[in-house]
């Protein structure tokens, strides 16, 4: 005879409350700097070694030093991390770019995720792709 318990149900999970995107650089101050000065972004914590930027309440982007984090810089290549930007206005995101020479004067906004959005992208000081998007098609 089985005497194992029936398999449980799991519970709902928890709530989730904030969130944090970790990037780590080898020059910390001009990640800031690109971060603070380029995207506005609001300062919430500024240690030697880390930097954090509040993107919209709840959502945290944390630049991190190379020599104080538990990963290393993105280097000659991509790591898989993309911080995607939903923006209504990102017309005016574009043109701000290509205002301060971040990206070429000839960049167009173009259809992505299967022509469901319309966005551009641009990187970061340390390498990290920053992409800005506008739902043409909201799921």
């Amino acid at each position: 005879m089985n005497s194992a318990p029936p398999p449980r149900t799991p519970d709902a999970a928890p709530s989730i409350d904030g969130s944090i995107l970790f990037f780590y650089y080898d020059d910390l101050d001009t990640a800031t700097r690109w971060y603070r000065d380029i995207l506005g972004l609001e300062t919430i914590l500024h240690e030697e070694w880390l930097v954090l930027l509040q993107l919209r309440p709840g959502t945290v982007i944390g630049l991190v030093d190379a020599a104080g984090g538990s990963h290393l810089p993105l280097r000659g290549g991509s790591q898989g991390a993309m911080l995607s930007i939903e923006s209504n206005a990102v017309e005016t995101w574009l043109d701000r770019f290509k205002t301060l020479g971040i990206c070429a004067a000839t960049t167009p906004l173009t259809p992505g995720c299967r022509g469901r959005t319309l966005e551009f992208r641009v990187r970061d000081p340390g390498g990290y792709m920053v992409e800005f998007f506008r739902w043409t098609d909201r799921p």
